[in-house]
């Protein structure tokens, strides 16, 4: 993959807009993870996932739901939500050379074998890293970002006071939007 536009997804020089759908009335959380994920082992600690374009965040829902119709998406109620995340401390795993220097390649980043991606993890969390940004594995071509650790979230126009908070809002309740295409375009397990 070609290293990515520096500034694509960012509000700001030092912020990533990201988009994620929660079945929780809030868009992050402190406690640990109670399923192995792609990038946490369950018990290891807050992790929480987010994608750098609403399509991207879409269709890791219909990927982790295995949602295979219209008619499956029309069920849809679970809130979205948009987040403005600092950029410093995050890993870009897009990039060539990031990759190489943790040993981790291209393909094993979406791979359906999380075993990769979850001892990268935890070497990242061990050196305190705030996480990282790599392919989707619903949509590789676009971007997700992982956060290690507890966050809060705080109202959208205010300045974060701790790194844990970060500004976000709700946008939307319900289905992904007519025109994504998902159900054809998403990497299915």
């Amino acid at each position: 993959m070609a290293d990515p536009e520096p500034l694509a997804g960012h509000t700001k020089a030092g912020e990533y807009i990201a988009f994620r759908w929660t079945d929780y009335d809030v868009p992050f959380w402190a406690r640990e993870n109670s399923r192995d994920g792609r990038w946490n082992l369950a018990g290891q600690g807050a992790t929480q996932y987010w994608s750098l374009t609403p399509e991207a965040a879409w269709a890791e829902l219909v990927r982790a739901e295995n949602l295979q119709a219209e008619a499956d998406l029309d069920e849809i109620r679970m809130p979205f939500w948009i987040a403005r995340i600092p950029t410093l401390g995050l890993l870009d795993l897009r990039l060539d050379e990031r990759r190489t220097e943790h040993g981790i390649t291209e393909a094993q980043l979406t791979a359906n074998d999380w075993q990769p991606c979850q001892a990268l993890a935890t070497q990242l969390r061990k050196v305190g890293s705030r996480g990282l940004i790599a392919p989707s594995a619903a949509l590789p071509e676009h971007a997700s970002l992982t956060l290690f650790g507890p966050r809060r979230a705080i109202a959208w126009t205010r300045h974060p006071a701790l790194a844990s908070t970060i500004p976000a809002a709700e946008t939307a309740v319900g289905r992904p939007p007519p025109g994504y295409d998902l159900l054809d375009r998403v990497r299915r397990r």
